[in-house]
């Protein structure tokens, strides 16, 4: 079997010949997948505007910022990038975790406030269908750790000039199903910022 390049209009460029001795060919995308992703329409990034103090340890109350997939919504969240900044030192040294909420055998997350939330390709306002972005909620259980973001320190905050995030890029690879929530939550109270990068995509 011979292959054949062609451009975006169809015009063929002539034999797509191996550079191997097998003869294989191999066919990437030219641009990323998340930039893929954004051009498809539906990647949104939701942030704090104002910090807010986590419960101490894992907790149904007071998440940061939680990003919830409502019960038969028919879509899937895909979460791309997560970060998370402080600018108040805690009273003890403190984990960072990033949460996993239960599934559609829970209650419903109570939703209280909307995140400030936009289109990464249009930088339009708005929330995508059956997936909510909310700034203040409660959940339905208190979540599981499934990973480290990073470790806060008690020193005094004006010691460092800058400070970098504590952030994780997942690449879309980890989904929320209905019911399903994600969220940032501390091993002591702590003052944060929280950002997602999220795509909500058919079941």
């Amino acid at each position: 079997m011979e292959l054949y390049l062609v451009d975006k209009n169809g015009n063929r460029l002539g034999s797509a010949k191996g550079s191997r001795h097998t003869g294989g060919l191999l066919v990437a995308p030219a641009g990323s997948a998340f930039e893929e992703a954004v051009e498809r329409g539906n990647v949104f990034v939701g942030a704090n505007q104002t910090t807010v103090v986590t419960q101490a340890g894992l907790s149904a109350t007071t998440p940061a910022l939680t990003l919830a997939n409502r019960l038969a919504s028919g879509k899937a969240a895909r979460l791309w990038y997560v970060a998370v900044g402080s600018l108040v030192a805690p009273t003890a040294a403190a984990e960072i975790w990033p949460c996993l909420g239960d599934g559609p055998t829970q209650a419903a997350v109570t939703e209280t406030t909307l995140a400030t939330v936009r289109n990464m390709k249009t930088g339009d306002p708005g929330q995508a269908p059956g997936v909510i972005c909310l700034s203040v909620a409660t959940l339905p259980v208190a979540p599981v750790a499934i990973g480290q973001l990073g470790m806060q320190l008690t020193g005094a905050i004006t010691v460092a000039s800058a400070l970098s995030p504590w952030e994780r890029w997942y690449n879309g690879a980890l989904r929320l199903s209905p019911g399903f929530n994600f969220t940032v939550q501390t091993s002591v109270a702590s003052t944060i910022f929280c950002e997602y990068i999220y795509e909500v995509v058919d079941l």
